[in-house]
């Protein structure tokens, strides 16, 4: 099963690199939760449904100018989970902060019913935006 989930998070993937979010909503169950990092102001912590997934979808390239996310791998984990490392780059919308970081993102898939995405952040290098 663990690699059946695998292949799932890499097709998710790479919809969204398609941009084909009807895609990526065929991959996910009508009921599945995403949890969000709580360092994220002003907005809700779980994203619930299809719905939940347009909008978590809409929170992290709002918070940023110049967003940009890389896969760097993809793997299977104890309990049915798989884990996307990634490498996110952009520049905060309101503090000017560069950020270059590895972001990582917990697929739980207990049962087809029961998805969860968790992120988690892993490492962090900030830069302060050059201002003339």
């Amino acid at each position: 099963m663990s690699q059946e989930n695998v292949e799932i998070v890499r097709n998710a993937v790479a919809a969204l690199d398609r941009g084909d979010i009807d895609a990526i909503l065929r991959l996910c169950d009508d009921d599945i939760l995403i949890t969000q990092p709580p360092q994220l102001p002003g907005i809700s912590s779980q994203q619930h449904g299809h719905r939940g997934v347009l909008e978590a979808f809409a929170i992290w390239p709002e918070q940023w100018d110049d967003y940009r996310v890389e896969v760097l791998r993809i793997r299977a984990a104890p309990a049915n989970k798989v884990i996307a490392i990634t490498r996110t780059r952009g520049r905060g919308r309101q503090s000017g902060i560069e950020v270059d970081m590895e972001f990582s993102f917990v697929f739980h898939h207990s049962r087809r019913e029961d998805q969860r995405v968790a992120p988690v952040r892993t490492r962090r290098r900030d830069r302060r935006s050059r201002r003339a």
